[in-house]
């Protein structure tokens, strides 16, 4: 993974710690280091000599393996920003964040008439979705959202999503390696 000095307005590429579905949203950041750590854990493809693999001639045939890959994990500090939060009454905060974002999104199902998010439908406007919801929250005047104590990656924390990067200002950048080595 790449290590950088700045957040820039375009999004980073992030693992697949962040629902897909949902990634593209804006910068999701989490309070609490040890959720964080997935998302600074991931595989990339690359491609070798094959050791068994031979063609006609003898050259040794390419393959594409995954590579794990440690990354970083980056304490931030942002303004404050006007966020739309999420985490009161009877849903989750996840759920009561889906629930709205729904209304943006196209899903198929062979079994339900009117899926949703929790049907496990295929979503078939994903980009779509996405900018529209955070365009209606943008109109409101918010700058992202908070989903508070939220359930995630088998911590509870706050998790964050930012619609840019402008708030942010890195204040450290921890290497995953280095936070393993000091348990």
């Amino acid at each position: 993974m790449k290590k950088i000095d700045e957040f820039h307005k375009e999004l980073a590429v992030q693992n697949k710690s962040i629902n897909e579905n949902i990634a593209s949203i804006g910068f999701w950041l989490t309070s609490d280091i040890v959720a964080a750590k997935p998302y600074a854990v991931g595989t990339e493809m690359i491609a070798v000599n094959s050791e068994t693999d031979f063609w006609e001639d003898g050259e040794p045939k390419v393959i594409h393996i995954e590579k794990p890959v440690i990354g970083y994990i980056y304490k931030v500090y942002m303004h404050e920003p006007h966020l739309k939060i999420y985490g009161s009454g009877h849903d989750t905060a996840f759920e009561a964040f889906m629930k709205e974002r729904d209304n943006y999104c196209d899903y198929f199902s062979k079994k339900i008439k009117k899926p949703t998010w929790k049907d496990k439908g295929i979503l078939l406007n994903k980009e779509e979705a996405n900018t529209n919801f955070r365009k209606s929250l943008k109109k409101k005047g918010y700058e992202g959202f908070l989903l508070q104590n939220c359930t995630w990656n088998n911590s509870v924390t706050d998790l964050y999503c930012l619609f840019t990067g402008d708030a942010l200002q890195i204040a450290d950048i921890i290497s995953v390696s280095q936070l393993d080595r000091e348990k």
